[in-house]
């Protein structure tokens, strides 16, 4: 992905940031964006433990005629 395909504000803090910090604008990008996805990844794994835990629930309350 280029940083052309940003729109401005974002190019800005972009920009900010890897001032700031000292590192290119591509390594903030890439920082980010891994960031972005290891949090999602966690998400999704927690939402299917949601899921499972549901599930076990449902089949308890089956068995026992709730």
């Amino acid at each position: 992905m280029s940083m052309e395909t940003l729109d401005r504000k974002l190019q800005k803090q972009i920009y900010f940031a890897s001032k700031k910090l000292g590192v290119p604008e591509r390594e903030v990008v890439r920082r980010a964006i891994s960031s972005y996805l290891g949090n999602f990844e966690d998400l999704i794994s927690l939402h299917r433990e949601f899921q499972a835990w549901d599930i076990l629930s449902a089949k308890t309350m089956r068995k026992y005629k709730f």
